[in-house]
């Protein structure tokens, strides 16, 4: 485990807030989850105040959303209150900082498992938008009993597919639906493995998880026992986690505080370093390998990674290794995965260093490991057929650092649908003697032009001296019509301040001028993917930017692998929203005048 946050459920009296965290941090805890199972018992005020309070103190806090509010309900005139449950949960759980609202996701009566996945998978897709700019995720939790939907199994289908939610395993459930077989490190290890193959880091970093002894029977568990009275034990947990790069976070669910107290002695007799209040999860991390031979191994689940020669400098002036950029990649795995996985992606790769012979490389490499994904495109007409990398895991990351592979370039659109894609991006490209407060100031028109447009974008450095302008799209759109849309934006931009900004096409004719690039989007068109390393001295972070940090004196070679992951922990990812926002451009274009 990377590390282990232990806590409980129940806040001792809702009307002393403060008394409630410190009962939390007297008692040796360092997380709380607000229980809101039966009603809200906390106003908006209250919820900010609580998150105020647990700061101060070092507590960290999660959410458990109400019972009656469910993603399976398919009665039309109950789904509004049932979202609308979650939504003002997450609200809550916002304004107190949570980490996690978790939600029992519903009951599985009359319906087929095709019915149920498609309605949580609607209702998911109703809610997402409503709940993506909350900083907080939607936990859906394993049911307990064998009437209701949530099995691993469902999870680990529908989890992936909705950025705006994440998985909690409940131990006691699967122990209970089971029949008692969590029993033992090795079933508990078994179950780890099955996590870890089926979620991504952004799922699993950290790992929300409920802990309680509990009776079952035939349908399912019955009721939660005071720690000892059953057959789940502690120590199996850490035991069976102990193998896995899993940030952990475990909280007792039974009501009373001698049941806490139980568990926490056992976790502190078994020697797991064990996470106190006051401390903070950080994003960076050593990465770790061992020793094989003349080489190093780093291991994920199922998958390895030898990587040789791990010291090799490969950004000089700074003596950055191939170590530290497979460290960063390791570390930026949760905030990069969810925007790559399912994209073919480019490799720019610097075997002998920055300053060495660079080479692109588009077809997966003779000799990768076998877990590597790839997908086939067609090139050349259909005439030959490339088969493009696909990175779906820390170890595929790890991995491109291995072969040198500093940047991930990624197409604009997800496998299968690639004629279908789902950002349009603006490019600002300086030409010199422009400066970057010129392009921020050109970034700050587009974003203007597009509020005007009811368009919501994100943008980021482009690890060198521009910034990309990344606009979510549903689903629905060719590239011609984003095209279409992103040379219509830029040609209001140019004629709106023609003195320092340009759309010509020939490179002479841009110098001391901001180069409005549209020609990216396109099928097969790459751009550098967010968080991702650029092959340049210093090694240069491409790094989301909030539209606020336009206004200050900010530059491109400030963010690095030495110091993106401490604004990460800082200012959160911002990138985030954008995986789950969905916009139609079709009403844009009529209103430029770009329909096509």
């Amino acid at each position: 485990m990377r590390s282990l946050l232990f806590g409980y459920a129940g806040l001792r009296d809702p009307k002393d807030l403060e008394g409630s965290i410190k009962e939390v941090v007297d008692g040796g805890f360092a997380a709380c989850e607000v229980q809101f199972v039966k009603e809200f018992i906390l106003k908006e005020a209250e919820a900010k105040r609580l998150g105020e309070i647990a700061r101060d103190y070092g507590v960290s806090l999660s959410v458990h959303a109400p019972y009656f509010a469910q993603l399976t309900t398919r009665e039309p005139e109950r789904i509004k209150l049932h979202l609308g449950g979650l939504h003002h949960a997450c609200k809550l759980g916002s304004l107190m900082g949570a980490t996690v609202v978790v939600c029992h996701p519903g009951s599985n009566k009359d319906a087929t498992a095709e019915q149920l996945h498609e309605q949580v998978d609607k209702n998911l897709s109703d809610l997402g938008p409503r709940i993506a700019d909350l900083g907080v995720k939607l936990g859906l939790e394993t049911c307990g009993r064998k009437s209701q939907f949530g099995s691993l199994g469902d999870l680990a289908l529908v989890v992936p597919r909705h950025p705006v939610t994440t998985v909690v395993i409940d131990y006691g459930h699967i122990h209970a639906v089971s029949n008692g077989s969590l029993n033992s490190p090795s079933a508990l290890e078994a179950l780890f493995d099955f996590i870890t193959s089926s979620f991504g880091p952004e799922h699993l970093q950290p790992l929300h998880t409920h802990f309680s002894d509990n009776q079952w029977g035939p349908a399912g568990e019955i009721r939660h026992l005071k720690y000892g009275e059953g057959t789940l034990r502690i120590a199996d947990v850490l035991e069976g986690a102990s193998g896995f790069d899993l940030d952990l976070t475990v909280i007792s669910e039974h009501k009373e505080a001698a049941s806490h107290a139980r568990v926490l002695d056992e976790i502190e007799a078994s020697g797991v370093s064990l996470m106190r209040a006051g401390t903070k999860r950080t994003s960076s991390k050593e990465l770790p390998v061992k020793e094989s031979g003349d080489a190093h191994m780093f291991f994920e689940g199922g998958r390895q990674v030898r990587i040789s020669n791990i010291d090799k400098i490969l950004f000089p002036e700074h003596h950055l290794t191939k170590r530290d950029l497979a460290t960063y990649y390791y570390n930026a795995a949760p905030l990069m995965l969810p925007f790559l996985r399912d994209r073919p992606i480019t490799m720019q790769r610097v075997p002998e260093g920055i300053y060495g012979e660079a080479f692109y490389e588009k077809q997966r490499p003779k000799g990768s490991p076998e877990w590597v994904r790839s997908v086939p495109v067609p090139s050349d007409g259909g005439a030959k057929i490339i088969d493009f990398v696909i990175v779906d895991s820390i170890a595929t990351l790890v991995w491109l650092a291995q072969i040198a592979s500093v940047e991930c370039h990624a197409w604009t659109c997800k496998w299968p649908n690639l004629d279908e894609p789902d950002f349009a991006v603006i490019d600002l490209d300086p030409h010199e003697p422009i400066t970057f407060a010129d392009v921020r100031e050109v970034a700050e028109l587009t974003r203007v032009l597009l509020d005007r447009l009811g368009l919501r974008a994100f943008p980021k450095t482009s690890g060198g001296s521009g910034i990309q302008i990344f606009i979510p799209l549903a689903q629905g759109h060719t590239y011609a019509e984003v095209r279409a849309f992103c040379t219509a934006i830029g040609s209001l931009i140019r004629s709106a301040y023609p003195e320092k900004v340009t759309m010509e096409p020939s490179k002479p004719k841009r110098a001391g001028k901001v180069f409005i690039d549209v020609n990216q989007n396109a099928k097969g068109k790459t751009l550098v993917a967010p968080y991702s390393v650029r092959p340049y001295p210093g090694a240069p972070v491409s790094t989301p930017l909030s539209w606020g940090e336009m206004q200050d004196d900010i530059f491109p070679d400030q963010f690095t692998i030495s110091s993106v992951l401490e604004r990460i922990d800082r200012v959160g990812d911002l990138f985030k929203p954008a995986l789950s926002l969905k916009q139609d451009l079709h009403p844009a274009l009529i209103q430029l005048g770009g329909a096509t």
